[in-house]
């Protein structure tokens, strides 16, 4: 039996409320173990103790819980962008530009004092791409595609215009980007057993990279129906893995404790921005929703029989 949409009772934003409930419990938890039972050059953990499972469960909780309510709820907004004027979501989205360029330039200053690092020993450019650099390299050029395809989307909903719509393949470079900096956490030192900060950043990017493409459909005008679905419970969860991992960090710093972050592990203003850009773009899909979105939704489990077979000729497209 077909549970999907059958409860009208859930609030569509009953996802994103449930994570910002969470984040009370894991942001001073997070910061109790980063003060005490984090190891400040790797940024395991280096004893386990009851707060290790009280994370675990809530993180556990993060995931399942707004899969849970998205999929139960009814009604969900069409997967469509909403081309009216918002100032919110047009500043989150420069906001989290600027963080993405941020990042940009730590990863290129990253490659570049590699790079110095590897002709100090004889070694050319090539050879320093070969050392596990390529992917950082990537990085960076996707960054600054993405970074221009969102300050591309933050002006449209300033001036209410569909202009990013029209860029198709920038609306990709988005999950490129994400896709880049999950392969150079594996690439990290790993230890399964007290991950601790890693396994927050690659459970963050996972869960980044399936809003980012739902995002990238349903901008291009191209989604499905179920598009937006994807998007709330993803977004949400992505947004809580950022949250909790960076804004212990960023604590750290303001209680003057930011050298014990680990050098891998410190403050991402591009998550911290990410977080605030799911929020904005959550709240502005719902707050413009129509009455009739829910047509929409009623197509996934009822289709209308003169509707027209869809293409798949997009590889944006489901």
């Amino acid at each position: 039996m077909k549970i999907k949409g059958k409860c009208e009772k859930i609030n569509p934003m009953a996802a994103l409320c449930t994570v910002l409930g969470l984040l009370v419990v894991s942001v001073p938890f997070r910061m109790y173990q980063l003060l005490n039972i984090i190891e400040e050059d790797t940024g395991f953990y280096k004893s386990v103790d009851w707060s290790v499972y009280v994370m675990y469960a809530v993180c556990a909780l993060a995931i399942i819980v707004p899969y849970a309510l998205t999929l139960l709820a009814k009604n969900i907004p069409a997967s469509k962008s909403p081309y009216r004027k918002s100032k919110f979501l047009a500043a989150a989205a420069i906001l989290f530009a600027g963080g993405i360029i941020a990042d940009v330039v730590s990863s290129l200053s990253l490659f570049l004092i590699n790079v110095r690092s590897f002709s100090a020993v004889n070694l050319s450019v090539l050879g320093t791409l070969n050392q596990g650099q390529i992917p950082l390299l990537i990085e960076s050029v996707f960054g600054i595609l993405a970074a221009i395809y969102i300050i591309i989307f933050g002006i449209s909903y300033i001036d209410g215009r569909t202009t990013y719509s029209q860029y198709k393949f920038l609306a990709i470079t988005p999950l490129f980007w994400a896709m880049s900096r999950i392969v150079l956490r594996f690439l990290r030192k790993i230890a399964y057993i007290n991950v601790s900060d890693l396994m927050l950043e690659i459970f963050m990017l996972a869960f980044m990279m399936i809003f980012l493409l739902a995002f990238a459909r349903i901008s291009s005008g191209l989604s499905s129906a179920k598009a937006m679905r994807s998007a709330f419970a993803s977004g949400a969860v992505a947004a809580f893995f950022a949250a909790t991992a960076n804004i212990p960090r960023l604590l750290m710093f303001v209680t003057a404790n930011g050298a014990k972050l680990p050098d891998e592990y410190t403050l991402s203003l591009c998550d911290l921005t990410f977080a605030l850009f799911v929020v904005a773009y959550t709240v502005n899909a719902v707050k413009c929703a129509s009455q009739n979105d829910s047509a929409e939704l009623t197509a996934e489990s009822e289709p209308k029989k003169t509707a027209e077979p869809e293409t798949d000729d997009n590889f944006l497209s489901e």
